[in-house]
Order: structure tokens, then sequence, then C-alpha cells
């Protein structure tokens, strides 16, 4: 027993300096070119990749001392699992048309008095007990489903006020709506979040850490219920509100059109790390009933959300919710999802806030911010007719944890993604998809927060990469277009699963370093990004196709 507390109090202290070395360890230099492109000297990032891995060895061992949750040896398929359309049509039957049907509804306890004080917020893990202090804003599950009328079946995309679920939850979502999946021919069901660093922790890594770190493994040990930053009651509201939501949106589908239209983001954003490649538009779809009633909009977004700050501990909506407030004034529906979104952050000030004032509060300017979204997505005047056509495919995949830091934390119960043992190491079993909308959209659907230039290109090469070595992939719009599918590419991102970050394996810069910025401490591993990329490249090429 003294071992093992001493065990503890050092796996803890390894977190919790690693945690704050981001900011404690400086460059000693950089090397600029014209492009502004800076990386640490070769023998500074020797230095800190040697010390990382050394530190990265020692956190192994320490998680060998810690028992295994049970569910990471488990070798039976987690049921939930959805494939998508069976086919894939090359063009739209001659009779088809859009369907489409909208729902929202708020996941928050009724009682204000159940969540200030009690629950955790999501965002950023701290020593301190993170719990909600006040409600700004309500959280809300908000439900797409859509029809492209080929009869091969409807798909359900749920995006939730969260700052991240698990596969496992998802999957639990889905489970309970396997009735509904069944009647209604459900070929699909999407569940993906706005990332709020400003809701209630559905994650888990917000609890009390003493208490995971401390706790947690005797309680596994026991074989009885570990607890993290997750409530129980919360989370059943979250699925039986998911529930009704995906049932109303399917019970309120109506035939119309729909468009495709863009705004420029650009302004709106920042990319705080190199190679500064960015998703520059927020994409609407804009769904129009023949009847006249209230329209739909679905718009993809590459902004985080997080305007309140990571360490706040107000409930609110984010820039979403006021955006939202902007489109339903003008008498339309809104629905956000993200897109490659790692590594931006918003770009405030007077051109894009809302009755902007230097001395407003973090609250005031998110406001303001939305709402100047809102009015940004209102002017679109773009569109373009969207030809009815759905495609969509889920595979299923496991990526290993190499990160010690993350494998200690699951040990402790800080997340609850699903983990098996394979081929002899821990591996996160997950989920990465591949949905085409109309003749020219295309959506690489991606279980984290994905760099873009992942995505789009522009990788960093030999010169300026962390690993002075080049980034030997092709993005995955370029993956979509060898494939034969001449679509412009669109991610959307953290559908189904929350893993962390996704970088290019060149640049995965050592986590002590500060070019870090944090990144490398919460992503699975440096492999983890080409792991992704080989594997959406085999669900491409195995697409069942066939002409209508």
């Amino acid at each position: 027993m003294k071992h093992f507390r001493k065990a503890t109090a050092i796996m803890l202290s390894v977190i919790l300096i690693l945690s704050l070395s981001v900011t404690s360890l400086a460059s000693v230099g950089v090397e600029t070119n014209t492009d502004q492109y800076t990386v640490a000297p070769k023998a500074e990032r020797i230095f800190f990749d040697v010390i990382t891995s050394a530190v990265n060895a020692a956190v192994k061992g320490l998680a060998g001392l810690f028992p295994t949750p049970a569910s990471w040896e488990e070798t039976e398929e987690v049921p939930g699992f959805m494939a998508g359309t069976e086919t894939f049509l090359t063009t739209a039957s001659k009779d088809a048309k859009w369907s489409l049907g909208y729902d929202a509804r708020s996941i928050l306890p009724e009682d204000k008095d159940d969540v200030v004080g009690k629950l955790y917020v999501g965002g950023s893990i701290g020593v301190t007990r993170k719990v909600a202090s006040d409600i700004h804003d309500d959280l809300k599950v908000r439900t797409v489903a859509l029809n492209d009328g080929t009869g091969r079946g409807t798909a359900l995309l749920l995006a939730v006020d969260s700052y991240g679920l698990a596969l496992s939850d998802v999957r639990t979502i889905r489970m309970r709506l396997a009735e509904l999946t069944e009647k209604m021919n459900i070929n699909s069901i999407t569940v993906c979040v706005l990332h709020q660093h400003s809701a209630v922790d559905t994650f888990g890594m917000n609890g009390n850490i003493w208490e995971m770190a401390l706790i947690n493994p005797f309680r596994t040990a026991a074989g009885v219920r570990t607890v993290n930053g997750k409530n129980k009651v919360y989370m059943e509201n979250l699925f039986n509100q998911c529930v009704k939501s995906a049932q109303a949106a399917v019970g309120a589908m109506k035939k119309g059109e729909l468009y495709m239209g863009q705004a420029d983001a650009s302004q709106y954003t920042v990319d705080k790390r190199q190679p500064y490649v960015m998703d520059p538009n927020f994409t609407r779809l804009r769904f129009v009933p023949d009847d006249g009633s209230r329209e739909t909009w679905l718009v993809s977004s590459p902004i985080h959300c997080v305007g309140n700050g990571a360490a706040g501990t107000v409930i609110t909506g984010d820039y979403p919710y006021y955006a939202e407030q902007e489109v339903n004034a003008v008498g339309a529906n809104l629905m956000f999802v993200l897109g490659a979104e790692q590594s931006t952050s918003q770009n405030r000030n007077e051109n894009t806030v809302v009755d902007y004032h230097e001395d407003s509060s973090r609250l005031e300017t998110t406001e303001g911010f939305g709402k100047a979204i809102g009015r940004e997505l209102i002017g679109i005047q773009n569109d373009k007719r969207v030809e009815p056509l759905l495609n969509i495919r889920y595979q299923e995949i496991s990526l290993k944890i190499d990160n010690a830091i993350l494998l200690l934390a699951g040990k402790a119960s800080m997340f609850q993604n699903i983990v098996r043992k394979i081929d002899g190491a821990y591996q996160v079993v997950t989920e990465i998809g591949y949905m085409e909308i109309g003749r020219d959209m295309a959506f690489a659907v991606i279980p984290g927060e994905l760099a873009p230039e992942i995505a789009f290109g522009g990788c960093l090469d030999e010169k300026y990469a962390w690993s002075g070595e080049n980034w030997n992939y092709p993005s995955l719009q370029e993956e979509v277009t060898a494939a034969g599918r001449n679509r412009d590419l669109y991610v959307l991102g953290l559908a189904n699963d929350q893993i962390g970050y996704i970088v290019p394996d060149n640049n995965y810069i050592s986590m002590l370093h500060e070019d870090s910025d944090s990144i490398e401490f919460v992503s699975l591993g440096k492999n983890t990004a080409s792991e992704i990329v080989k594997s959406f490249d085999s669900l491409l090429k195995d697409l069942g196709e066939k002409k209508s």
C-alpha cells in the first residue's frame, strides 16, 4: 500500500509538471525564413525530444503499476456501429427529392440549482475543482434528419453543446435509437460536439483530479465504479434528450430544396500554429421546404468555441448560441458543426464583434462575436442548388496510445473512450467516416481536432517541421481526388468521439516545448495522423458504388 501511494503521488506530480511545463520551458532561439515560419534549432529539438522520451518512458512504467479497467480487457465488440449507406450512388435518382427535419431542445436540468455549484465544467485540466458558478446560456442538442429520396434511408446528424463525448456515449445514443432506426430506415447516426470550453463536462477529464488520480485506481482494483467529471444524472438526461430530439426531427421531415452558400470566415479566426492553414469559410447548407415553412440552415464553422476562456466556470453556449438568435430572428433554424479547427482561435475586434468595446467582458464580446457571425450567415447570396444525393460510410479503426500521459489518465478514468488491448498495446477504438452531399461536396468525418493542413494540404516540409522530415502523405483532399471523386473536401470534426489533437507526424512537437502550446499533451501519439490518413484512404477504396 505504501508503494502504491508513492507511485500515485509521483504520477500526479508528473502530470502536473507536464501541464505547467509548456509555459516554463522556453525556446533558446529560432530560425526564420522569408515566409515567417520558425523552428527551434536542431540541437534544441533533439534535447527536448530526448527529455520527452525519457519522461514518457518513466510515466509508461508508472502506468504499469496501476490496475487496468476491466472494459479494456474485453474482447467482444461494442454494439452501436453503423456503416452508413450500403451503396454509393454517382447520380441522383430521376424523381429524387430532399427531405429534412429539424429539432432543438435543452440538455440542462430544469432547476438551475442542480447545475451551479454541483456540476463540473469542461475545457481545461486543473488542480482546482472547475465547478459551474453560473448559467449564462442554455445548452442544447440540435438534430437534422436528412433523406435524399433515393430509397437508401435517412441520415441523422446531432450537434451537442459539449466539450466532448466519447464513442462509448455515442453508441449508447445509437442503441437507444435502435427502434427508430429499424422502423424509419435510419442509415447512420452521427453525433458531433461543438467543443465549448464552457459547457457541462460530459467527457470526464474535468472532475476532481485528486480523487481521480489517488482514489480511482483503488476503485478499479476493487471492481467498483470510478468517478470523474461526468455526472450520471446529467448524462442520462443528455441521452434522453438526444433520443427525443432525433425522434422529433424524423417526425418533422418535409420535402424541399437544398442550397449551398459560403461566407468569409477568415477575419473571425486566427491560426495559432504553423503552417497557418485554415478553412476560410463558413459553409451553409440551406433547406427550403416546399410548403414555405421555416427554413433550416446547417453551417460548418472553422472556429473554436472558447469565447469565455478554457478555464471559465460560467455555462455558455459560446458564439453559436448568439449566431442562432440572429438567424432565428429572420425565421430560420440554425445548427452549427465544427470543421478542422485545431489551433484556431476567435479573432475578436471592432470588425468582428457587434457593439465592441475594449473594456467589455469576455462574455459580452462572445455575444457580440456570435451576433456578427449570424449576420454574416444571413447575408450569404451565393447559394447554389444541391442535387439530392447523400452517400455516407463509416469504418471502425484502432489507434495506439503512445502518449503515456493519456494512458495514465485513462487508467485514472479521466476519460472513458473505448480502449482495447490489440497486438500487445492499448489502442483507442474509434470511427472515421466519409460523406458526400450533392455532386460537389465531400466530408471527412473525423473523431477529434484535426490540423487543417492534413485535410487541405500545406504541411511543413523538412526545413521547418519539428522532426526535420517531410510529411510523406497526401492530404485528405488529394485522396478524395485520387479516388476519382471530383469534389471539394470539408471536415466534420469532433464527430462520434473525442480522441484529442491530430497533428502531422513530422511536426509532432515535444510536449515540453513552448511551441507545442499543449497540443501534444492531449494527443494519442506522433503516428495518429498518418494512421488516420491511411485509414481514410482505405475507406475511400472500399466504397460500394453504382449508378442509379
